[in-house]
């Protein structure tokens, strides 16, 4: 049997169409779906092939954790979105954005932003909730992974893999409903046009209101695609994707800030309490396509390119962040006001990727190689707004209230909290930012012995904003905003060493670096900042247990962030500069540690099992005394500890068709707010030794599933947050957003 090819865009399986292929030459290619039969049948990942690392390595060898999420898993748990998905992958969290206006995760310690987030292996802008009932499977890359991917963030990246076509005819149609008039029909249909083509067609809606007053949403998706067998060494995956989301902005229970400036979270506000407007909205609309060749040379040699393209758009209008204050005509009588901000933005994104995979002998030395190069290229345009019946600009310092002014909002008086007009708004400015980039990479996996391996990889990036150009609306000027022309270049090495004592353990350790770009001008020198450098040490074993089918993995790891910068603390008045130039300054460096245990597979045939445990330190270390960060703190929003545990059981006798599970998932305690800094307005001593970082509790949410099928139907009901369980999450210090309370759903199934 010819071995198969790992793609970025779907993986070679021989099991589904491998009757039209046994009158086939041994090393042609295996054109297949993107199922794997080993992962879906024992639901261990250590099985299955990745699609995410881009070489020929099965997990086993691949000396970092990589999680799988399965598409059965999804539907199952009936997940809504992304953040229900990753309550799977352990040591992944929630981390909470602005206006809770989308997915945000952190792993590690390190915030997971767009260079992390991808879409069959393309990167893909993640200021979006992304549909969930699209995807074939999610694969969680976790740590440093630089020399694979360029500049991501050191906690891991995320790859989101949607359903290829089958040339077998199937699908379903389904219908899911429940808390706060939510409903969602969805369709999945697939099958062949002839003999070398296939199609699949994923769609859903979703209408969808909330626990909280005024809150809605409202989502299109669209996932067409096609699969080519050109030849019978290579195939070509077309690919569409279109989502669009209209929902509204939710900036939470208010800012966390007491009258005498210290922090907790006491608002006296219920869960369901809306402190925008009514008619504030944030429309989001996202369009990608990919398109993926792949080619098998013979039996060693392989290739992989891929294309892609996506435009994004953002239209917003909302009040933010409500802030805590006094009304001036009452002293002692506590007030809130809320800024009104309008914008709009704008992403094309276009990237490409080849990928060569080979395998040869030197003597009795094994090697299978990895050659690649990535170049992308953005341009963003960033849209402000103004009023023209009063000329106020949009922003922090347009305050809105009920009557469209400056009307302020009081906690006693709940008609001050919603309403007021929509006013005017016309363009103001438009910021345009080009960015390229571009990475060549090879990788060496080598077997010393049937043992022992080595794996050697080594990436250069090369990354180019040029410069920034401002286009002002009332008077019609262009410009270059001086300065903002900067260039980077990184070296990423990678070293390992893996031990396979046999098939079923598997025990690495490595080494990675990755970096971070900076953007500014460094104060002492005026000089543009280098890319900060980042360490990665990791040690772990992956093990096989229960005749292969479940897979039981361990890890411990350090991060070390070496120069951390932030904004140019001005020492005369003891706040950040506002210096157009962008001046920063080193305040020190950051330090990850931490351990990750899982455990996943089907220990029977009727049993499956997701689970895991993770700690991680994250702190800030060697800072300046005049300037910086407090040592030893932990960063805000990385919980101490992370935990989850998911159960599922198939009855196959007696109440045959009946599957019922439970889930649970625990957040450890965590800060929020903001690190406390040595020096400046916000400094320990200037707020008379009230820190900036407040507590938020750990909590442990649990959701019971229950499902039975019946010939093509099945049936599903779901409890979620079963004790309801009130916590939040928290941007900053403002965005503090209730998680959602106990939510009934039920899904009903039909296959085609």
């Amino acid at each position: 049997m010819k071995r198969q090819i790992t793609t970025l865009g779907f993986l070679v399986i021989s099991a589904t169409i491998s009757a039209q292929l046994k009158n086939t030459e041994s090393d042609t290619l295996r054109i297949t779906t993107i199922e794997d039969v080993n992962l879906h049948k024992s639901g261990n990942p250590n099985k299955a092939t990745s699609m995410t690392t881009k070489s020929n390595l099965t997990i086993m060898e691949t000396p970092q954790p990589v999680a799988i999420v399965t598409h059965e898993i999804i539907e199952q748990q009936q997940s809504r979105q992304l953040s229900d998905v990753l309550q799977n992958v352990n040591g992944m969290y929630v981390t909470s954005s602005r206006g809770n206006s989308q997915d945000s995760f952190g792993g590690r310690g390190f915030i997971l932003g767009n260079d992390n987030m991808f879409k069959n292996g393309s990167r893909i802008n993640s200021g979006i909730f992304p549909e969930v009932s699209g995807l074939e499977r999610v694969e969680v890359l976790k740590g440093a992974n630089a020399m694979l991917y360029g500049n991501t963030a050191a906690g891991g990246v995320i790859n989101m893999i949607t359903k290829k076509p089958k040339f077998n005819f199937g699908g379903s149609i389904g219908l899911n409903a429940g808390s706060w008039n939510s409903y969602k029909p969805t369709v999945d249909i697939y099958g062949p046009l002839s003999k070398n083509i296939a199609f699949r067609v994923n769609g859903a809606y979703e209408y969808a209101e909330s626990f909280r007053d005024v809150v809605q949403s409202e989502k299109y998706y669209f996932n067409p695609s096609f699969v080519f067998n050109l030849s019978p060494k290579s195939q070509l995956i077309v690919e569409a994707d279109y989502l669009k989301n209209n929902f509204t902005p939710d900036f939470g229970i208010g800012a966390i800030e007491n009258k005498d400036k210290s922090y907790s979270l006491n608002t006296g506000l219920g869960r369901n309490v809306f402190l925008g407007t009514d008619w504030q909205y944030q429309d989001v609309e996202q369009v990608s396509t990919n398109a993926t060749f792949n080619h098998q040379f013979n039996n060693n040699w392989s290739l992989n390119s891929t294309v892609s393209y996506q435009n994004y758009t953002k239209d917003y209008f909302s009040t933010e962040r409500v802030q805590w204050g006094y009304a001036t005509a009452s002293p002692n009588k506590l007030s809130w006001n809320r800024p009104l901000n309008r914008t709009y933005n704008e992403q094309n994104y276009t990237s490409a990727q080849v990928n060569l995979n080979g395998e040869f002998n030197t003597g009795s030395i094994n090697h299978k190689v990895l050659i690649g190069t990535d170049a992308d290229y953005g341009v963003s345009d960033s849209y402000t707004y103004y009023n023209p019946t009063n000329n106020k600009n949009y922003g922090t310092s347009y305050i809105y209230g009920t009557n469209g002014g400056s009307d302020l909002l009081y906690l006693d008086n709940p008609s001050t909290w919603i309403g007021g007009s929509m006013p005017e708004s016309q363009r103001l400015e438009k910021t345009r930012v080009n960015t390229r980039r571009i990475g060549v990479y090879a990788q060496d996996f080598v077997s010393l012995t049937k043992e022992f391996k080595v794996i050697a990889g080594l990436r250069w990036s090369y990354i180019e904003n040029m410069p920034t150009l401002n286009t002002k609306f009332k008077t019609n000027l262009k410009s270059e905003i001086n300065n903002s022309a900067t260039s980077d270049q990184a070296i990423s090495p990678k070293v390992g060493l893996v031990y396979n004592p046999n098939d079923n353990l598997s025990i690495f350790a490595t080494y990675t670096n990755s970096f971070v770009a900076n953007t500014g001008l460094d104060v002492s020198t005026l000089n543009s900042l280098k890319p900060s450098m980042v360490d990665q040490y990791e040690v772990g074993a992956k093990k096989n247990l229960w005749n292969n089918a479940v897979a039981v993995n361990l890890s411990l790891y350090q991060i070390s962030y070496r120069d951390f910068y932030q904004a140019f603390i001005d020492p005369a008045t003891g706040i950040a500069t506002t210096d157009p130039r962008n001046l920063k300054e080193f305040v020190g460096k950051m330090r990850s540690r931490g351990v990750e245990l899982d455990i996943t597979g089907n220990p029977t045939t009727n049993l499956s099992i997701i689970g895991g445990i993770s700690y991680n330190n994250s702190v800030y270390l060697d800072t300046p005394e005049k300037v910086g960060y407090v040592e030893n703190q932990r960063l805000v929003r990385t919980p101490a500890t992370t935990a989850n545990l998911s159960l599922f059981y198939t009855f196959t006798q007696g109440f045959k068709g009946l599957k019922i599970g439970a889930s649970a998932y625990y957040i450890g305690d965590r800060l929020a707010g903001w690190n406390d800094t040595k020096i400046g307005a916000n400094s320990l001593a200037a707020r008379n030794g009230v820190s900036r970082a407040f507590e938020l509790k750990d909590y442990t949410t649990v959701s019971l599933s229950a499902g039975y099928e019946w010939k093509k139907f099945m049936i599903q009901a779901k409890v979620g947050n079963l004790f309801d369980v009130e916590n939040y999450n928290v941007h900053e210090n403002y965005s503090v957003n209730p998680i959602t309370p106990r939510n009934y759903y039920f899904t009903l199934t039909y296959r085609l």
